[in-house]
């Protein structure tokens, strides 16, 4: 069975804690990245996506 990379966005557990965009390679590494709010981590899984694979997104 092939996998794929896993995105998603989880939300701050506290106030005055970031949402984090995290991304799980295939081969179960997982990638986090700290955002203000939950649009840009949104935005910034879908950059990913759209590069293909994880690390690959020009910001």
């Amino acid at each position: 069975m092939k996998r794929s990379t896993i995105y998603a966005v989880y939300h701050p557990p506290a106030n005055g804690l970031p949402y984090l965009a995290i991304f799980i390679s295939p081969d179960g590494t997982a990638t986090a990245r700290p955002f203000e709010t939950e649009q840009e981590a949104a935005a910034f899984n879908k950059q990913m996506a759209t590069a293909g694979h994880p690390g690959k997104a020009n910001h």
